[in-house]
C-alpha cells in the first residue's frame, strides 16, 4: 500500500498521472552517492540520466540496496531513505558478493517503485557481483528488457579481480558476463576499441555511448581560467593511490625536481600505497594532500599547469582526463584505446609510453614551455566541450525503437518526450 502510494505521488510529480511512462532499473555495482569519486558511479548517473532525458522513468539500484529516481526538474534523491542501510557493519556485510547479490535483489523485487513491473533493466557491468542481481531481476520479472552497458573490456575486468580475491572469483565474473551478454537485449559500450573486442568474444553487437560528465560539473571546470604567470609551475595528479599505479610517476618527479627548480607536485588521494608514498617521496615540493573533492578539486585545478593521468587499467573512460580536458589543463597521459578517443599527442596533450624516461621527456617539455602548455590545454577544452555538446538520446531511444515489441510497453511509446520535466513543472 505505501509502495503504490509513492509511485502515485512520484508519477504525478513527473507529468506523467498515469504512470504509464516506460520505466526503467539501472543496477550498478558502485555505491551511487560516490559518483564524484568512482567513474563507475559517475557513468551509472550519466546514463540514466540520459534515459531520463529521452522520456522514461528511471530507478538506479546501488549495491547497499539503495534505491534513487532520476529527474532533469530536480535533484536526484534516494527512494525511502529510512529504509537504506548505513549500519558500518551491516554495509560491511553486504559487501560479500553472493550476500549482496540476493539482498540487492530481494530488495529490487519487493521494495520501492523498482518493486513494479519494469520496462527494462539496465546493468552496468564492472565485474562485479551484481550482474548476477540484474540477470535473475529480468528473468523473474514479466518480459523485462535487459540492456548491458559494458564500461571496459571484459576479459581484462575479469583478470584485474585476481589480485584481490580468489583466482576462482575471475572465472565466475567470466561466466555470468557470457550468460548476461548472450541474453541481453541491448548492448552498450564507451568507445569502439571495446565494442570490437566484445565482437570478437561474443559475437555481437556493441553501440557505443562515450562517458560523459554532468552538466554542472562541466560548467564549472569550463569557468576556470588559465593558469596566470607564476614563479611555480604545478604537476597535479588525482586518484586512488593503490597498487603500485604511482610508482614510476613519482620516481620520475624525484628526478625532475632535481633539475627543475620552479617544479611543485601535489597528488590527491588516498589508497593503500599513501603511507609508503609519503615515507619515500613527500618533500616540501611533493605533497600528498589526501583524497579532496567538492570545491577543493576546483582550487587545485585552478593552481594547476599540468596535469597528469596513469590510465593503470583500461576499463573504461579515465574520467580525471575529461575533467582536465574541460579544466583546460595541459595534459600527459599514456596511450590506451579510451585515450586515444580523448587525446591525440601534441594535439589536445601529451601521449607516451610508460617508461622512466618517455615519462621524463614528456612532463619536461611541459614544463619547459609555458605557451605549449597554453595551446594543448586550449585545444584540450575546446575537445571536451565539443564531445559533451554531442546529444546521444536519439541514438539511445533509436536502440529502444528496433525492440520487438517495444511499442507495446505503454501508452507513450519510446522516446516521448515529457513537456513538464523539460519546463521544470
Amino acid at each position: 500500500m505505501i509502495v503504490g502510494s509513492l509511485h502515485d505521488v512520484l508519477s504525478r510529480q513527473d507529468g506523467d498521472p498515469s504512470g504509464k511512462a516506460p520505466r526503467f532499473l539501472v543496477f550498478s555495482s558502485a555505491f551511487l552517492f560516490r559518483a564524484e569519486r568512482y567513474a563507475e558511479a559517475a557513468r551509472s548517473w550519466a546514463l540514466a540520466t540520459m534515459l531520463e532525458k529521452s522520456g522514461f522513468r528511471v530507478f538506479l539500484f546501488g549495491p547497499d540496496c539503495r534505491g534513487y529516481q532520476v529527474r532533469s526538474s530536480a535533484p536526484a534523491r534516494s527512494q525511502a531513505p529510512e529504509e537504506s542501510l548505513r549500519h558500518p557493519s551491516l554495509l560491511k556485510f553486504i559487501c560479500m558478493g553472493p550476500v549482496k547479490t540476493l539482498l540487492v535483489l530481494m530488495r529490487a523485487l519487493s521494495q520501492g517503485p523498482w518493486a513494479e513491473s519494469t520496462t527494462a533493466c539496465v546493468l552496468l557491468y564492472n565485474g562485479g557481483w551484481m550482474s548476477f542481481a540484474a540477470w535473475m531481476y529480468a528473468r523473474l520479472r514479466p518480459s523485462p528488457f535487459l540492456h548491458l552497458d559494458l564500461m571496459g573490456i571484459a576479459d581484462q575486468e575479469a583478470a584485474l579481480a585476481r589480485y584481490r580475491f580468489w583466482k576462482g572469483k575471475a572465472r565466475i565474473f567470466r561466466y555470468a558476463l557470457r550468460r548476461t551478454v548472450r541474453q541481453s537485449h541491448i548492448l552498450t559500450t564507451v568507445n569502439a576499441a571495446h565494442a570490437e573486442v566484445i565482437s570478437r568474444l561474443y559475437g555481437r553487437d556493441a553501440v557505443v555511448i562515450p562517458d560523459r560528465l554532468p552538466e554542472d560539473r562541466m560548467r564549472r571546470l569550463g569557468s576556470l581560467e588559465t593558469p596566470t604567470e607564476r614563479p611555480t609551475t604545478n604537476l597535479f595528479f588525482m586518484g586512488s593511490l593503490s597498487s603500485g599505479r604511482l610508482d614510476l610517476f613519482l620516481r620520475v618527479c624525484r628526478d625532475l625536481i632535481g633539475e627543475q627548480p620552479r617544479l611543485r607536485v601535489v597528488v590527491c588521494g588516498s589508497g593503500s600505497d599513501l603511507e609508503r608514498y609519503k615515507a619515500e617521496f613527500e618533500s616540501e615540493r611533493i605533497r600528498f594532500p589526501g583524497y579532496i573533492g567538492g570545491e577543493r578539486l576546483f582550487d587545485y585545478l585552478a593552481d594547476a599547469d599540468i596535469c597528469y593521468s596513469d590510465v593503470w587499467s583500461e576499463i573504461g573512460t579515465p574520467y580525471k582526463l575529461i575533467e582536465y580536458m574541460a579544466a583546460g589543463r595541459a595534459i600527459v597521459t599514456h596511450k590506451t584505446p579510451a585515450v586515444d578517443d580523448l587525446i591525440a599527442d601534441g594535439v589536445e596533450g601529451v601521449v607516451c609510453e610508460p617508461r622512466r624516461q618517455d615519462l621524463k621527456d614528456a612532463l619536461r617539455s611541459l614544463i619547459d614551455d609555458k605557451d605549449r602548455r597554453r595551446r594543448l590545454g586550449a585545444r584540450a577544452r575546446e575537445k571536451a566541450m565539443a564531445l559533451h555538446a554531442v546529444d546521444w538520446r536519439a541514438q539511445v531511444i533509436a536502440l529502444y525503437q528496433s525492440l520487438p515489441g517495444w511499442n507495446r510497453v505503454g501508452d507513450h511509446g519510446p522516446g516521448y518526450h515529457d513537456p513538464a520535466a523539460e519546463s521544470g513543472a
